[in-house]
C-alpha cells in the first residue's frame, strides 16, 4: 500500500508543477487551442521521488500511458479545460537496487478524489499555458504545435505530502495530445 502512496504522489506531483522550463518558439493562439483534444502519449522521464517523512528513501523511475481513452477540452468565455475519461500509466522504478513495475488506472474519478476537479481555468501567454484551480497553478510548456498535434511538457520540482508521506519530486513530463 506504501509503494502505491509513494507512486500516487509521484503522479499528482507531475500535475501540479511549478516551473517551467520555457524555451520555445511555437506559435499557437487561442482559437487553435479551443477545441477538444485527445491523449495520444504521455511519458514521464527521469523522475526522482526522494521521501523525507516517515523514512527517507530514493526512488528513481519513468513511465508512459497506455490504453489512453482521455481528452481535455478548452473552451473560452470562460476560459475553461475539463479532463475527461480514462488510461493506464505503467511506472518502472528503481528502489533499493531493485527494479519494479506498477500499472495504475486513472480515471475521472481519481482526478476528481485527488484534485479535487476535473476542469480548471486556463490562460495562454505565448508558448506557456497555465491552468488554475482551487489555488494551485500549473504551468506547462508548449514545445511544439504541428498540424493539430500539441506536445506540452512540465518540469517538475515540487515538495509535496500524501497520506503523512512528505516527498520532493523532480522529473519531466511529456504529453502529446491531438485534435
Amino acid at each position: 500500500m506504501k509503494t502505491k502512496i509513494i507512486f500516487l504522489t509521484l503522479f499528482i506531483s507531475l500535475f501540479y508543477a511549478c516551473e517551467v522550463s520555457n524555451t520555445s518558439d511555437v506559435e499557437i493562439n487561442t482559437l487553435d487551442l479551443v477545441g477538444t483534444w485527445s491523449l495520444t502519449n504521455i511519458a514521464i522521464d527521469d523522475a526522482v521521488l526522494n521521501i523525507t517523512n516517515p523514512v527517507v528513501l530514493t526512488v528513481t523511475g519513468n513511465g508512459y500511458g497506455k490504453d489512453l481513452n482521455a481528452s481535455l477540452t478548452f473552451s473560452e468565455n470562460p476560459n475553461l479545460a475539463v479532463i475527461n475519461g480514462d488510461l493506464t500509466f505503467v511506472l518502472n522504478y528503481n528502489s533499493s537496487g531493485e527494479t519494479h513495475t506498477e500499472e495504475l488506472y486513472l480515471d475521472d474519478i481519481f482526478f476528481n478524489d485527488n484534485f479535487g476537479f476535473l476542469s480548471s481555468s486556463w490562460q495562454l501567454d505565448g508558448n506557456t499555458l497555465t491552468l488554475n484551480e482551487g489555488g494551485e497553478q500549473l504551468n506547462i510548456d508548449i514545445i511544439s504545435f504541428i498540424d493539430e498535434v500539441l506536445t506540452i511538457e512540465v518540469d517538475v520540482n515540487k515538495t509535496i505530502a500524501v497520506d503523512d508521506v512528505t516527498s520532493i519530486v523532480t522529473g519531466k513530463a511529456t504529453l502529446t495530445i491531438e485534435k
